[in-house]
Parts: structure tokens; sequence; C-alpha cells
């Protein structure tokens, strides 16, 4: 009795949640199969004959940039892992008072560079990538975008490498394992489930990631998804259901993540909240 007030407030304010999240993906999915005279003339149309013209011709257009964000995403998240977890690792096994201090300066590094904007680094590292000659290729945008994650990945990674036990570590060095070892055999098991929720993040991320992938690739017919979708829309007019087909399509592979890693990112989420 005492939870029914509670519950009577809680119910219509996760009702009121569920439908923010699902009316405006209900609304993507309809405008998708609608042409271009139904997307114009009846725009908020519920009923109406639906249509796979716009799908056939967006599938059309836009596999190559599926192709390429699938390469940049892919890129980015296993280039980021492989560098974030050793020093996530090393931040956080302290062997000497001497490199706790290193370590805390590394963390306070890591958490200045993620409080700079985005924008701000474009130019100098367009500058940068274009001494390497990287501008207006992949390349170029996959070590942008690991650039970007890296930090992010190593401040989320670090509670999991601090829960894994000291005891662990003794019991493997007097096993005689090295450092190495330790790290190979007793902390990446314990961070499994750590390391599959950041992997997955960085994917997500990396995926509709905007600022990079646009202006570090000029050409127009090489642009990821995230640049494909801006070119929907116009000074003059938004071609809203080509924009919702391709935002339809283009998010299939997201959902196939998520899918695919949900009980790891569930179980990473939960232990992280709590570390």
């Amino acid at each position: 009795m005492i939870g029914t007030p509670r519950r009577a407030i809680a119910i219509p304010i996760i009702v009121g949640l569920i439908a923010a999240y699902l009316l405006p993906l209900l609304w993507m999915v309809l405008t998708a199969f609608k042409s271009d005279l139904q997307s114009r003339a009846e725009p908020n149309a519920v009923f109406f004959a639906p249509t796979l013209d716009t799908l056939a011709d967006i599938i059309g257009v836009g596999w190559g940039a599926i192709l390429t964000s699938v390469q940049i995403a892919t890129s980015v998240t296993v280039l980021v892992i492989v560098l974030a977890v050793p020093m996530a690792y090393s931040v956080s096994v302290q062997v000497i008072r001497v490199w706790a201090v290193i370590s805390a300066g590394v963390i306070g590094a890591l958490l200045v560079l993620q409080m700079v904007p985005q924008p701000m680094a474009v130019i100098p590292l367009y500058g940068i990538l274009a001494e390497w000659r990287l501008v207006n290729s992949i390349v170029g945008v996959i070590l942008a975008d690991v650039a970007l994650f890296t930090p992010f990945a190593v401040l989320l990674l670090r509670p999991f490498a601090l829960a894994v036990p000291a005891s662990l570590y003794e019991a493997a060095s007097l096993d005689g394992a090295s450092r190495f070892r330790a790290f190979r055999s007793v902390a990446l098991p314990l961070m499994g489930n750590g390391i599959a929720t950041i992997a997955a993040m960085v994917f997500i991320l990396a995926w509709g990631e905007f600022i990079y992938a646009t202006t570090l690739i000029t050409n127009q017919n090489s642009l990821p998804v995230s640049g494909l979708l801006a070119q929907q829309t116009s000074l003059y007019s938004v071609s809203w259901n080509r924009l919702m087909g391709l935002a339809l399509i283009t998010s299939l592979p997201l959902l196939v993540v998520f899918l695919i890693a949900k009980r790891r990112l569930v179980e990473g989420l939960s232990a992280g909240a709590i570390k």
C-alpha cells in the first residue's frame, strides 16, 4: 500500500519517457517508407501507401558511405582498445610510490584533454595530417578518432583495472609471472566486461562522429554516413524521406552491435557504476 502512490506517479513518467523515445523512431520508420510527394504533402500521415523506392535508392547511393563507416568505426575501436587497455592497467597498478604520482599526472592530463572542445582541435589536427598527406583519406580520420576516443576509453577502463584484487597479482608474482604475464593472464580476463562495454561505446561514437569525418574528408563521394546524412539537407529544402531512410538503414549496424554486446553492456555498465 505504501508503494501505491509512488507507483501511480512513476507509471505515467515511465510511459511518457517511452513515448518520447519511441514516437520519433516511429516517425522515422514511417517517413522512410514514403515517396517524395507523400513526405511533402502529408509529412505526419500515419496511414499511407508505403513504397520501397526511397530505401532502394538510398541503399544504392549510401552503400559506399556505409562501408566507409564500417572501416572507420572498426579500425578506431580496435586501435583504441589496443592502446587504452594497457594504459588503463598501467595507471591503476601502483608498483612504486613515484609511479603513483606519475599516474595521477597522466589521469589529470586525460581529464584536461576531455575538456578541450573537439572543434578547437580541428585546425591544428588538419595541419598535422596535411603534412603527413593524410587529409582526404580514411587513415587520417581513423588517427583523429583514435586520438579523440583513447583518453575517454582509458578513464572508463581504469575502474575495471582497479577492481582486480591485488592479491591475484601477488599470487602471480609468487608463481614467477612477469608484469606482462600478470597483465595478460590476470587483468585481461577480469576486465573483459569493461573492455566489451567500452569497445561497443567507441564503435557507436566512431560510427556517428561528424566533425573530423566531414572536415578531413573533402571528397563528397568518400564521406561516411554522418556526412551523407548531412547532405540530405540544404538551405532551401530537406528531403525528409531520404533523410529518414538513410537514418534507418545506417542505424541497423548499431542495432546489431548492441544486440551482440547487450549482455556485456548491461553487466559492464552495472559493474562500472558501483566501482
